[in-house]
Formats: structure tokens, sequence, C-alpha cells
């Protein structure tokens, strides 16, 4: 490889992304892991039907046979990951308890379990059956909290083994059939606890539909109260008692309703009010064992240290790319060696870039809910198509982008592209008529790209098992994935494939800067990243900051409820929105940097895909039981 100023400079980029990612790695492990107070180990253990179910098991020094400790389940929402509640197991264990974070069934490493052979609780009822075998834990002492769908594990948990588990804790979870007295009848002395915002989008959404309420906390009063909330939560007064609750701590029967003021949804796990209102539940349901005033929370900084670990990733791969096409075998990829020989005539002004550049931004907002309700409602799983149902959300809002950006970009071809020299030689699609040239070409950005992903994911795995700890901040997870889960590539690496090329394409030919010399400079990169990120992302995060704003200023936001005909309806799909901001922004970076460097749109929309298939299927969105609701079988 020949030493060159560029590749010196990707050397030292390399190094520094490098840095970041270790350091970020460790200080994240050393905070979840306590600087080596509380052992962490990745475990597997068994459901009743045989499959095998995985976790992460956290052990405080407190706990030993002579001394056993209580225990408590953490479990993430639904496409989530135990990382989520990191928050939440961090805390926990520094107040003594044993913490076993549940990846829940389908997801992480834990096997997919059919319908008919799940029990509802996703794993739950194998996790408190885990527990109870090991002479550390006092198994007549547990409890259980979850976030969203992971609820259904604390319940499971709790209608199994009334006698041993002390409490439960649902966040950001309503439904009549937990606080109308079906749960009470078969839950009698085990407190049960709600932490619910204000402003939680997804209960916004169901309880307007089921109980005819306008804004989240109408349900706490009059007729809606009465039909939601038992006796035993205080029915229709059950106003008087939020986050004081009702009933005896000692005899098992507390139900308290925490109120939220300042999250929504998502953010409920990683809320410091929700966390003491967690702490502060299950101290009093079974003391801890080591005691610090739930205020005192530092589970924030473990965060920091992934969301520097993330960036040092992403540069890392972003310098490690570029050394790679600087090797002998694969330099015929760069704009340098095959470059286009002709470029675009014409002067492409302001005007003309921020017309493309706003219309590129708004199709993917038109686009997300109708797309995203549609893949997840209308289209069954499949052995071909195994994931959750979002899973084709995902990928039906992709597809239908990339078909109107085809459509732009087709329009724009016939009315401007063609009449300044344009073609697909020129748009970096085709070599001419060269088609051995093309050939040559596709297999060498296969070979690239599958190098440049395998080595990226064997650098995470390394630093995964040695430090156990997942690359997480409070808005994304990149992890890696189990080996026989690779099958599922290629089914969704077509279509996810053949969208990129077509956005690349659009992008590329309408909106990419050249510079005039051929020269790539850092701020020539830049330029075309910002505007490469506001096409992949811009849309929608605007769409979630003024879905935001109106939510927390507005009232009653009537709009934003599943029937309207408004294309930002349906709130309780923001959520998934909000996850989707960092991954596609990431996905975006990558696009462009291979865009502008080789001048070509098949190297990014390769890795693009590679890298989207890697992390938002294979890495967290694995099934769960399709024909079970949000609300889960337990809650029937």
């Amino acid at each position: 490889m020949k030493t060159t100023q560029s590749t010196k400079k990707s050397c030292r980029w390399l190094a520094l992304g490098l840095a970041l990612f270790l350091l970020g790695a460790i200080f994240a492990s050393l905070i979840e892991h306590q600087f080596g107070r509380v052992p962490v180990e990745h475990v597997y253990f068994q459901d009743q039907a045989g499959y095998t179910i995985s976790g992460y098991l956290y052990v405080p020094d407190n706990a030993t046979p002579d001394s056993p400790a209580p225990a408590i389940v953490t479990a993430h929402g639904n496409n989530g990951y135990s990382s989520a509640l990191a928050a939440f197991n961090i805390e926990l264990t520094r107040r003594g308890y044993v913490v076993l974070a549940l990846e829940m069934e389908g997801h992480g490493k834990s096997d997919y379990v059919p319908d008919a052979e799940g029990d509802g609780s996703y794993g739950g009822i194998a996790a408190a059956e885990y527990l109870m075998t090991l002479d550390f834990v006092d198994g007549t002492q547990l409890g259980a909290t979850g976030h969203s769908k992971g609820s259904n594990a604390a319940i499971g948990m709790a209608k199994a083994y009334p006698d041993n588990v002390k409490a439960i804790l649902l966040n950001g979870y309503m439904s009549p059939s937990v606080t109308g007295g079906d749960l009470d009848a078969a839950v009698t002395h085990t407190n049960i606890g709600l932490n619910m915002s204000r402003y939680d989008e997804c209960g916004q959404d169901l309880l307007h539909h089921t109980m005819g309420t306008e804004w989240n906390y109408d349900y706490l009063h009059g007729d809606a109260a009465a039909a939601l909330f038992g006796e035993m939560w205080g029915g229709a007064d059950i106003a008087q008692y939020v986050n004081t609750g009702v009933g005896s701590w000692e005899d098992g029967t507390m139900r308290i309703f925490y109120t939220l003021e300042d999250c929504t949804h998502v953010t409920t796990v990683d809320d410091p009010k929700a966390l003491e209102n967690a702490l502060n539940f299950f101290h009093s349901s079974m003391p801890a064992p080591s005691w610090i005033d739930a205020t005192n929370q530092v589970w924030m900084l473990r965060y920091a240290g992934g969301i520097v670990q993330t960036i040092g990733f992403v540069m890392a791969i972003l310098a490690f790319a570029s050394l790679l096409m600087s090797a002998p075998f694969f330099a015929p990829l760069t704009a340098e060696k095959s470059a286009p020989t002709q470029q675009l005539s014409g002067k492409r002004g302001p005007v003309y870039r921020a017309f493309f550049i706003i219309l590129f931004t708004i199709i993917p907002v038109i686009t997300f809910v109708p797309c995203y309700v549609y893949g997840e409602n209308q289209v069954s799983q499949s052995a071909l198509f195994p994931f959750n149902p979002s899973a084709f959300g995902y990928l039906i809002w992709t597809v239908a982008n990339a078909v109107l950006m085809l459509v732009v970009f087709l329009v724009w071809h016939f009315v401007y592209g063609k009449k300044h020299g344009g073609n697909l030689e020129v748009y970096g699609l085709t070599f001419g008529r060269d088609k051995k040239a093309l050939g040559q070409y596709l297999a060498k950005t296969i070979v690239y790209a599958v190098v440049l992903i395998v080595v990226s994911f064997a650098a995470l795995r390394l630093v995964e098992t040695v430090l156990l700890v997942e690359m997480a901040t409070p808005i994304s997870c990149i992890r890696t994935f189990s080996l026989d889960r690779i099958v599922y590539f290629v089914q969704y690496f077509i279509p996810f494939f053949l969208s990129f090329l077509c956005g690349s394409l659009a992008f590329s030919a309408i909106l990419r800067k050249d510079d005039s010399t051929g020269t790539i400079t850092g701020k020539h990169m830049l330029i075309n990243q910002l505007v490469g990120v506001l096409q992949g992302v811009g849309g929608l995060t605007v769409m979630y900051i003024i879905w935001n704003v109106v939510y927390f200023v507005a009232m009653k936001p009537m709009f934003l409820y599943r029937e309207t005909p408004f294309v930002m309806g349906n709130s309780g799909f923001m959520c998934i929105c909000f996850s989707l901001i960092p991954m596609f922004g990431i996905n975006s970076i990558l696009s462009t940097h291979f865009s502008v460097k080789t001048r070509r749109i098949w190297v990014g929309a390769i890795v693009c895909a590679l890298f989207i298939v890697w992390v938002t299927f294979a890495g967290q969105s694995l099934a769960l039981p399709s024909t079970q609701s949000a609300v889960g079988a337990l809650a029937n």
C-alpha cells in the first residue's frame, strides 16, 4: 500500500476513531460493571418449551451463597435491546440487587418462539425460574420491571410465581387488564406500580381508542377512571392516590401510579424521575441490601461512554474504508481510477439545490406513517421473511422512498439532466458499453463491501466479548448477532440494496457537488455530507421535533391520532421515528462518503444495505410472536 499524504491522514483518523471507540467502550463498561464490583455474565437458560433465552446477569459483591440477595429482571420493549434499560441495571445493582437483563424471545441471542409454543411472557417466566436456581439469589425475593411490551415479562413472572415475585413495575405500559382487577385477582400479594408519562404517545393513542380520552391523564378522572381502575387502585378516585399509592407495601397489596411530566414513551426508561420512582418502589417492596438515596444516579455516564464509542466507531469505519480503498486491489474503485470521464454541464445554483434538498427531505416524511403502518399491519411473517412486522414497516418505507426518488430522478433526467450531458455513465451507474469493466468493478465492490463490514463486525464483537458492554446510546444500539442469523441477510439485503441504489442514483446525479479539479478536499466532503444527511434524515428529524413541540405545548393534539388523514398522524409510531434517525443518519454518512470517494453509486449502495440489515434486522429487530398484540397474551 503506497504511503501518501492521503493515507497518512486516513491513518490518523483511524487511530483517533479507534481510540474514541475503545475509550468510550471501556468507560461505559466501567460504569456498568461499577469498576469491577459488579461482574457481568452473558447467560443462557431454557424456557418450558425448550427454547434458549439469553440475558446478562449482574451480580453485586454483596450477593453470596451465605447472604443471598433479592433479584430483579429487567425487560426491554419490542424491537429493543438489554442496554435500553441500562439505567435500571446500573442503579439497581449499585444498591445491591442482583439483576438479570433479559433479551426477550427473538431478540438479541434469544431464540424465536413460535406463537403456539410461547407463554406470553417473552422469556420472563424462564428468567424467574433461572434466578431461583442460583444460590446467591433469594428466590423468595424477586422483582421485575419492563418497558412497553417488555412489561409482559414482569406480568408473566408475577402470575406464574406470585409467592416469589414481590413487586413488578411497568414502564410506559397501560392496559385495563392490568389496572381493572383481573391482574389484582391473580396476583394478590405482589406490589404493582406504573410509571406513565403525561406525554407517552403510545398510551395517548391506545387510551384514546379504548377509553375515548383526549389527553393521557384524562383517564385519571371521571367515567374513564372508574372503567379503567379497579378498587385496589382507587377506582374512580385514582387521581387522589397518584404517586402515593393504595394498599400495604408489607402485605403486597400496594398499587401505585407514578406520574411523569417530561418524557415520552421511549425516554421513560432514561428519565431520572422514572428511575427515582423505580428505586423507591423496589426498596419499599424488598429492601435494598445497600441502599443509596434514589436521587443519587450515575447511569448517564454509561451513555456518555456509549456516545463516544459510537462516534469513534463511525469515524473508524470511514477511515478504514478510505485506507482499504487505497490498497492496490481496490484502487480501481476510487474516483481517480474509475470516475466517469464526463460531468454534467450547466450551473446548478443555490435555488436549484435548495429545491431538491427540500424535495428529498419531504419524501421520507410523507411516506413514513402510511408505509410503516401498512408494513406492520398488512404484511405477515413467513419462513422467508421471519422478522417482526416492524421490519416490514422499515422495508416498505425504504422501498417507497426509493421508488419516489427514482421517479423524481427520471423526470429530472428528461427535463434537465439529458440536456446537460447526463447519461448512466455520467451518473456513475455504468462504464458506457464496456460490460466487462462493469463486471470487474462490481466484483471488487462486493469484495470490498464484505471486507469492510466483516472487519467492522469483528472489531465490535471483540469489544463486546472482552468488555461485556453493548455500544448503546439513549437513542441507538449497534451490536453484533449470532452467526446463525446470517441466513436472513440475503432476503432482506436485496430490496434494501435496490432501494439504496435508487436513492444514491438520485443524490449523485441531482445533488452531489463534485470539485471541478477532481480532488476531494475536507470542505468538499463536508458540504456533501451535510446535504446527504439532510436528504436521509433531515425530514424525519424536523417531523419529530415539530411533533414533540406540538405534543408538549398543545394540550389536546388531535391531529396525532391514528385515524386522522394527516401524514403525521398516529402518535404511536413517532417512537419508531425516534430510533430510526440515528441509524439512517449513519447510513446517510456512509452513502455520501462512498458517493464522493468513488463518484459512482455501487459501493455506497452495497455497504449501506449490508450495514442497515446488520443493525436494523440482524442486530435488534427480531421477531416476537406476531399474533400477540402490543398488550400481550398474559394481559388478556
